[in-house]
């Protein structure tokens, strides 16, 4: 982890003069007068968590916390955009979603909660039907999400126990982006981290598959691309990581590379292909490039395919 150029000094000192609003008026003024105390610059996404497009999201975690919330880490799955976690309580067990970034000012998520902390960052609590949805948005309206849910299958628990894993889990977050460290991964020679997803697929292409009208718009971090839908069809370009010790899942092919297809809901399609291992430390960790597409009235997995195969040639040779 490196080092930041500010973060804990000026949220010390915010604290500091918060804190100093309940002490008498001339205690007050003594304190405002002080340079230490002056007021700082928003702290953005950038200046907390560094380079956004090689965040470390799995080291944001603070497993102390999950700890004191009666949580226990099963394993942690780290990826481009976000972190995966399983958890254990003793009422529930849950996966724990550490990371999706996005631009708050072209959202429209309206939060149940929003408490603002110093800097301009704020702490919101989001209504999910699905489970406990955080945020953290930073002075320059980019987001970070704290999503825990409780694992499809698993017997089911206690509602508070997710909520009180995600409020866990946000604690320990919060406390990385206002520390003075930044928390970087570093990606393997010839990971897709070194691709623009957008510049996979030019706009016209798109378009004769998915209508008319739509363009590109780069993921907040830039390891994905969506092509929103102007008629029936919305298309999704990313880069993920997924546990896979072998192919065999991937028994198609496309293009020439190994591919799965996988139906998402009534509506959507994925289509995937593996690439190589995200890090040293896992080979059975293997970075994975998705197109998905979904739509009501188009043949969604038709859709996906097509895209595919403008998509695959377009990638680097995977060992």
């Amino acid at each position: 982890m490196l080092k930041k150029q500010s973060g804990l000094i000026a949220a010390v000192a915010a604290v500091t003069l918060t804190a100093s609003c309940a002490t008498s008026e001339d205690q007050q003024s003594d304190t405002t007068d002080t340079p230490s105390s002056a007021a700082q610059p928003p702290l953005t996404a950038e200046a907390a968590l560094g380079d956004l497009a090689a965040v470390d999201f799995c080291a944001l975690l603070d497993p102390r916390t999950i700890e004191e919330a009666e949580g226990t880490i099963d394993f942690e799955r780290p990826g481009f955009s976000h972190c995966l976690v399983g958890v254990d309580t003793p009422d529930a067990t849950m996966t724990l979603t550490v990371g999706n970034l996005y631009d708050e000012s072209q959202q429209t998520v309206w939060p149940t909660e929003d408490e603002e902390l110093s800097r301009g960052l704020h702490r919101q609590s989001i209504d999910s039907e699905i489970g406990c949805l955080r945020a953290l948005v930073f002075g320059d309206d980019i987001g970070l999400t704290i999503a825990a849910r409780e694992l499809e299958g698993a017997e089911q628990g206690e509602p508070e126990a997710t909520c009180r894993i995600a409020d866990a889990a946000t604690d320990g977050v919060q406390s990385a982006a206002l520390s003075d460290e930044v928390f970087t991964h570093s990606f393997q020679p010839g990971s897709l981290a070194e691709i623009e997803p957008c510049s996979l697929l030019d706009d016209a292409d798109a378009a004769d598959v998915l209508g008319d009208g739509v363009a590109a718009q780069e993921a907040v971090g830039g390891h994905g691309c969506t092509w929103p839908a102007m008629t029936d069809a919305s298309a999704e370009l990313s880069f993920d990581v997924a546990l896979q010790p072998d192919l065999t899942d991937f028994a198609d092919e496309i293009a020439g590379r190994p591919t799965m297809t996988a139906t998402l809901g009534d509506f959507g399609c994925e289509v995937s292909t593996p690439h190589i291992a995200f890090s040293a430390d896992d080979p059975n960790e293997r970075e994975v490039v998705a197109v998905s597409v979904t739509a009501s009235e188009t043949d969604a997995c038709a859709a996906a395919s097509e895209l595919a195969g403008l998509v695959w040639p377009e990638l680097p040779e995977s060992p």
